[in-house]
């Protein structure tokens, strides 16, 4: 099952078609991305798919983008959730760890774990206990954290970022906030 450098996306089962055709225009018609450098994939895991974005691009900056296009109108129809992956490896443990400590990954600020599996049997706390064994140093604040370590599993590769959550972006939720606004102004007219 394929995962990539890139982006991951949600949508609904059975729309992947539908989310895979609106993520590719989005990047390559709306934020100019030049279409060689984006490539779409299917995860065979219903309701998900993959963007292999060139490693030259910047993900944080394409996530700010894509906010911004959806901060004036609710753009996205079929693409729900949309984060990005900045580093993919084989899964297990142990490779995991090893990367950590070899790379010596650190953040400066409060920070929360996310793990979000699919075909594969690993307890979410395995991974959280030992990655935060590397941020000994950090406060955890699951509310409001400054930065989100998200984990993408998907069968024997994993993905994350470390990122700061406003970057993981949900459209369901920003629709809603956009109609919240717009019944908030219709009522006080």
């Amino acid at each position: 099952m394929p995962l990539y450098r890139g982006l991951l996306v949600s949508t609904k089962r059975n729309y992947e078609n539908s989310a895979s055709s609106e993520i590719q225009y989005t990047l390559c018609e709306k934020l100019k991305i030049d279409e060689s450098k984006v490539s779409v994939k299917n995860t065979r895991i219903s309701g998900l798919i993959t963007v292999k974005i060139d490693k030259n691009e910047d993900l944080i900056d394409i996530m700010r983008r894509i906010i911004a296009l959806e901060s004036d109108e609710n753009y996205f129809m079929h693409c729900l959730k949309i984060r990005p992956v900045e580093n993919i490896m084989k899964f297990n443990l142990e490779n995991l760890d090893d990367h950590f400590k070899k790379n010596n990954i650190s953040i400066n600020g409060s920070y929360k774990i996310t793990v979000n599996k699919r075909h594969n049997p690993i307890r979410s706390m395995e991974i959280i206990s030992m990655i935060a064994k590397h941020f000994k140093e950090n406060k955890v604040d699951l509310n409001n954290p400054d930065f989100e370590i998200v984990f993408e599993i998907v069968a024997d590769k994993v993905g994350y970022s470390i990122i700061e959550p406003k970057y993981v972006y949900s459209t369901i939720l920003s629709s809603s906030l956009n109609e919240q606004k717009e019944d908030y102004n219709w009522f006080l007219e």
